[in-house]
């Protein structure tokens, strides 16, 4: 397997996170990558040779176009690849589709949207420069390039939203809705329309997903005595809402936890899932 993570340029931050290339001549079912898609990140896909057919939970499945834009993922999901594969793949933050290629979240069906239904021959004549590159990191220039061109020429605002979402980061997700209106002079109605029309996420379940990225990241840094203990000083969160949050993100149940209850104790966990990883 040839997989590949680069770097964009500085001007691109925060919209574009990593470029991906990826090459395998397994033939049949691949493997994806561990962590390859997080927790609320939007994907551009861009297939030269493959099949990927995404199956988020309580949702049909459906097989990428050649040429798409994938997330946010909001609850565990299935990708399953066929071989040989030949893709680039790049990972935006939460608002960059909308920033970088002025996609309206409202149209997503399912965490998907073909990009040749908009504003085609941008994406054609980017998928074409990228099939014409010998060598992975290739890739990195000619998409650099691309979005840099999108970001000049794109004249939307982001209308605070970027400005929210670091909010709710630096707070680790320890804020209200009200909170949130208050410091931004919004109403709260005024405030969700907007955090959803860019991002294509309620700002609720965002400041959820933020909560429990966060969760996990302190469980793998400390006992979980010591994680159970500071979430028991947080109002905001407890163990009983990290594990509904565990089920919806990854489907499963933690490794590290008991059973809590019943209805938990009997729920089938299934294999460990690939997709919408919180890293």
């Amino acid at each position: 397997m040839n997989f590949h993570i680069f770097q964009p340029e500085d001007a691109l931050r925060p919209y574009v996170k990593q470029y991906y290339y990826w090459e395998d001549n397994t033939r049949g079912l691949i493997q994806l990558p561990q962590s390859l898609f997080c927790l609320g990140d939007q994907y551009m896909v861009f297939i030269q040779q493959g099949e990927a057919t995404v199956k988020p939970a309580n949702h049909p499945a459906y097989t990428l176009s050649a040429n798409a834009v994938i997330g946010q993922f909001t609850c565990a999901c299935q990708l399953q690849v066929k071989g040989p594969v030949k893709m680039v793949i790049v990972q935006m933050n939460t608002y960059g589709c909308y920033k970088l290629a002025g996609l309206d979240m409202p149209a997503f069906v399912n965490y998907y949207r073909n990009l040749e239904t908009c504003d085609a021959g941008k994406w054609t004549q980017l998928a074409a420069k990228l099939a014409m590159v010998r060598h992975p990191d290739g890739i990195i220039s000619v998409l650099n390039t691309t979005f840099k061109n999108c970001l000049q020429s794109e004249a939307r605002s982001l209308r605070q939203v970027d400005e929210m979402t670091d909010y709710m980061v630096a707070r680790k997700g320890n804020v209200t809705l009200a909170e949130l209106a208050h410091i931004f002079h919004l109403s709260r109605p005024t405030m969700e329309r907007i955090f959803t029309a860019v991002t294509g996420i309620p700002p609720q379940l965002y400041i959820r997903m933020v909560r429990f990225k966060t969760a996990l990241r302190s469980l793998q840094q400390v006992s979980l005595p010591q994680w159970q203990a500071t979430m028991s000083r947080n109002a905001l969160y407890n163990q009983a809402m990290f594990v509904k949050d565990y089920l919806l993100f990854n489907g499963e149940m933690p490794d590290y936890f008991e059973p809590v209850s019943t209805t938990i104790a009997h729920m089938h966990t299934g294999n460990r899932l690939q997709v919408a990883v919180a890293s």
